[in-house]
């Protein structure tokens, strides 16, 4: 068997379409599972949570807020235009409501939506932003880490612990 190594492959731009079909799809998989917690949740569980303890609606409010920064900062990216401003949002303990999150998560789908509308077939990855945890990342790098945010609070809330991501 024998390979060919190719640096610019013909078929690029179908490559980053169908990766952002699979980076995208998780994204929403993982905000579909977490508003399915915020729906399940009595109001108790929903309003708990202190400044430096997040509870289920602070968790909420956070994820979607980055998710719907991060379609935005990795679009900017992709066109080679500066990536806007980046940083952890701390959601304040009592400031979600269920209203809220319902806007926030649709607002968030809307900006993934022109995310894959106008991500360009030929992306600029040589574009960074620094990402607070990880460092300098391309627009690619960006939108893998939303999903593995999503799942790091997620399962922390499961397991009853708090999540560093």
């Amino acid at each position: 068997m024998s390979f060919r190594i190719v640096d610019e492959p013909p078929d690029r731009s179908e490559f980053i379409k169908e990766a952002l079909g699979v980076i995208s799809g998780r994204i929403r998989q993982e905000r579909t599972r977490l508003l399915a917690r915020v729906a399940a949740a009595d109001d108790a569980t929903f309003g708990a949570g202190a400044d430096d303890d997040w509870g289920l609606g602070q968790v909420a409010l956070h994820l979607l807020t980055v998710e719907r920064g991060i379609s935005g900062i990795a679009l900017r990216l992709a066109r080679g235009e500066p990536p806007g401003p980046t940083g952890q949002p701390r959601p304040v303990a009592g400031s979600a409501t269920r209203d809220g999150l319902a806007s926030l998560a649709a607002k968030a789908e809307e900006r993934l939506e022109k995310l894959i509308a106008e991500f360009p077939g030929d992306p600029n990855m040589k574009a960074t932003a620094r990402q607070p945890y990880y460092g300098e990342m391309n627009c690619i790098g960006w939108l893998l880490a939303v999903p593995l945010h999503y799942a790091a609070h997620l399962e922390a809330l499961e397991r009853g612990t708090k999540s560093a991501l």
